[in-house]
């Protein structure tokens, strides 16, 4: 399915479903439980979207040296600029994406990784989270995981928030989308990350989340002031939801 546009209203926002132009800001929330990474690649091989870069964190080997937990990653997902860090299972590290239009700066826990391999304008940000269970040769489950995004601000307005559990659910792996649109000019994305996991720790992807910015040739239309009230009631409500599932799980 698309994450197009959509007219707002209370009842697709009780179906988990919202879009809401941001009074203030050119852009545009959207965000759908059902759109998933199958939907996502059909964006990008239909042209509907294009990445320019993706800057991501993930468990790794939560080591300073071996496999990376940050990047800034082109659109073959191949990083121009790495790092290294240790994550503590639950604990919150704040972050930053910074876009100038040449310069791309992501900041993790005071750590920057910077690079000028990007330039161009960008009208779409894609955030994406992902959590997985982890099991032994019999197939029995030796760890589970969470991947949270809180206190999301672009450009001082409040994105809400996004969360990937595998908790409350018999999935391998649960994977969130919300996406930012209609994007016309330089950005500044904070927020804060926090991993979660029980047993055996994930590595590499199996915990993460990726911020992927580019183009979508959809003409987006000026927001109309007032209509920021379901910020609320869709993405954060998703994980709302699904932090108290998680919660009545641990």
């Amino acid at each position: 399915m698309k994450l197009n546009k959509l007219a707002f209203s209370l009842a697709l926002a009780t179906l988990g479903f919202v879009s809401v132009p941001a009074a203030a800001q050119a852009f545009t929330l959207s965000s759908s439980p059902s759109f998933t990474d199958t939907e996502f690649i059909n964006l990008l091989n239909t042209g509907e979207f294009t990445e320019l870069f993706v800057a991501e964190s993930r468990i790794g080997n939560n080591a300073n040296n071996g496999d990376r937990e940050l990047g800034i990653n082109n659109a073959a997902f191949a990083p121009v600029a790495q790092g290294h860090r240790t994550w503590q299972s639950g604990t919150p590290v704040d972050f930053i994406l910074e876009y100038t239009g040449n310069l791309v700066n992501y900041i993790v826990g005071g750590q920057t990784l910077s690079s000028t391999a990007f330039s161009g304008p960008v009208t779409d940000i894609f955030l994406r989270t992902r959590a997985a269970t982890r099991k032994d040769a019999q197939g029995n489950i030796t760890a589970q995981s969470s991947m949270e995004l809180t206190n999301l601000l672009l450009n001082g307005k409040s994105l809400g928030s996004l969360l990937s559990s595998t908790y409350d659910s018999l999935l391998n792996s649960d994977i969130d989308y919300l996406r930012v649109s209609g994007l016309t000019g330089p950005f500044t994305l904070t927020g804060t990350s926090i991993m979660t996991w029980t047993g055996t720790r994930p590595t590499g992807s199996n915990l993460a989340y990726q911020i992927k910015v580019g183009t979508s040739p959809e003409t987006e239309s000026v927001p109309e002031p007032g209509m920021v009230l379901a910020l609320s009631l869709g993405a954060g409500a998703i994980a709302t939801r699904k932090r108290k599932q998680s919660q009545t799980a641990s």
